[in-house]
């Protein structure tokens, strides 16, 4: 779809439907527990529900189930929220980024290699293109954004990663992921052709008011257009210079286009779609089948069943607190015509009606404390942990786990392989669209800064680390048993220890374990 018609409905369909999961899903992202009640109140429910039973909705059957999820549950009127919220969704978010980005991909060219004529040894060159894509690609800035697209990809389904470009902001170009919930991706079979990225700017002095800035990716342009609307209608075209964020825009028009259209010089795409799973709920419905799936997805109701959980949990604390009953006369009186009142916090509170002697102690107090069925509550939370992480692929050590048993190395190892298999099958995804852009970028450095290196290569490679986070020790057993079989090379060998190493550092390493291992010159053999 081109950009949107003036006064139409944003986001536009079928793209609404998409928008919708992305606001539930940023709701248990965040923990807006606010946002959470929206949602799943009456209101929220009335697509689910089939009747109404005593003013509550309710779906199925003759009598029905309440189709609320607890956060939907309407509280009793006058009393004070106590419900809690763990933040298992973000938490689960968090652990998807450790396990794709924690230890960062490589991006690399294919290595020139040449021969030193008078050893005939095989020297790696460092190429010039590879040194800007190291810039653009392989920074720690950039490797603080594939974390950022960890996370978000995880909540929303799929992020976009963008090609920009700003001399006076930097001297290349450098890459940024943005999350499904800000873009609009359009295809053509399963290609993508076009993305529409957008941003809301809220009117000050007029609440009623959104402009929203819309930027088009298209093969060989970006058009940058702003509208002036509302909430649901995305209103008129507006010029760039009537907000200040979108201003600059207006000056780096490129000559004889429309004002907000910038010619790339190059005919690919400045943006890519990096999915975060393949979609199962929207596999049939046209252009969202290609938008990708939540590690949320399906699980919600467990994150829901959760927070219950813990709230019952926190309860049963709260009303097993140690009690003495005892008689009206040892309260305190708020004087005549005012009953007596306590404070929840004290011990002695409970007023009964009695002589002072007749309790069990004979003292006419009586202590009450219930049990807190702490196995039960635990046990509870523990499974429904368990699930949530089976649910998104992960392995059920992933969060840590209850109880003291001992386990050897090789069944740690084995449990941690649903971890491993999820990060590689997400990996696929990366690589492609991490490539792509950074030959983008690269090619869009060669326009800017010509003879620096940059240009149009063949697509970089990306390689992950074998295991998103490798036990030392481990890895050190490996290359002992590997080196004592005459199968790995020292370069390998170095590469494995030290994965953060570059080229450069590994190739010191190398000469000074090469150098140590010459034998030294025996003093007495003659030196002519």
């Amino acid at each position: 779809m081109p950009l949107p018609a003036e006064n139409s409905a944003f986001p536009p369909a079928p793209f609404d439907v998409a928008y919708a999961s992305y606001a539930e899903n940023e709701a248990w992202y965040l923990g807006d527990l606010k946002k959470l009640g929206e949602i799943y109140s009456q209101n929220g429910a009335k697509r689910q529900a089939t009747h109404l039973r005593g003013g509550a909705p309710h779906r199925g059957g003759l009598m029905g189930g309440v189709s609320r999820m607890f956060w939907g549950r309407p509280l009793p009127q006058g009393q004070e929220s106590r419900r809690l919220h763990i933040p298992a969704p973000a938490d689960l978010a968090m652990l998807a980024a450790d396990y794709g980005f924690a230890e960062p991909p490589t991006v690399a060219l294919p290595a020139k290699v040449s021969t030193d004529t008078t050893t005939s040894t095989k020297i790696d060159t460092i190429r010039p293109e590879q040194v800007r894509l190291d810039l653009i690609a392989n920074s720690d800035a950039v490797k603080a954004t594939w974390n950022e697209m960890g996370e978000l990809k995880s909540v929303f389904g799929a992020c976009a990663v963008i090609t920009e470009w700003d001399r006076d902001v930097a001297e290349h170009p450098w890459l940024r992921s943005v999350a499904a919930d800000s873009i609009i991706p359009e295809w053509r079979g399963a290609k993508l052709s076009a993305l529409t990225l957008w941003t809301a700017y809220p009117d000050p002095d007029n609440a009623n008011v959104v402009y929203r800035h819309l930027q088009r990716h298209e093969a060989g342009r970006i058009v940058n257009r702003l509208y002036k609307g509302t909430g649901a209608k995305i209103g008129s075209i507006v010029p760039l210079q009537t907000i200040p964020q979108t201003e600059y825009l207006a000056q780096i028009t490129s000559e004889g286009q429309d004002e907000g259209t910038l010619l790339t010089g190059i005919e690919r795409l400045t943006a890519s779609y990096n999915i975060n799973m393949p979609s199962r709920e929207w596999r049939k419905l046209g252009d969202l089948r290609y938008a990708g799936r939540s590690d949320f997805a399906g699980i919600l109701p467990l994150f829901d069943q959760l927070d219950e959980t813990w709230t019952a949990w926190s309860r049963a604390i709260r009303l097993s607190r140690a009690r003495i009953t005892a008689p009206s006369a040892f309260l305190t009186s708020n004087g005549p015509g005012q009953a007596s009142t306590f404070d929840e916090d004290r011990e002695v509170f409970t007023g009964l009606d009695r002589p002072i002697g007749d309790s069990e102690t004979g003292s006419g107090l009586d202590f009450f404390q219930p049990d807190i069925p702490v196995e039960q509550y635990e046990a509870t939370a523990y499974a429904l942990y368990r699930e949530i992480l089976r649910a998104a692929g992960y392995s059920p050590s992933a969060w840590g786990e209850y109880g003291n048993q001992v386990k050897t190395a090789t069944e740690v190892q084995d449990r941690e392989k649903a971890s491993e298999r999820t990060r590689d099958k997400k990996a696929l995804y990366d690589k492609a669209a991490i490539s792509e852009q950074a030959s983008v970028a690269l090619e869009i450095d060669g326009l800017l800064s010509p003879g620096q290196g940059g240009g149009r290569f063949d697509l970089p490679s990306v390689s992950f680390p074998a295991v998103s986070q490798s036990d030392p020790l481990r890895d050190a057993q490996v290359i002992g048993l590997l080196d004592g079989a005459a199968a790995i090379t020292t370069d390998t060998k170095v590469r494995t220890a030290h994965p953060d190493w570059d080229d450069t550092r590994v190739r010191q390493e190398v000469e000074g374990i090469l150098a140590d291992r010459r034998p030294a010159a025996d003093p007495a053999s003659p030196s002519f």
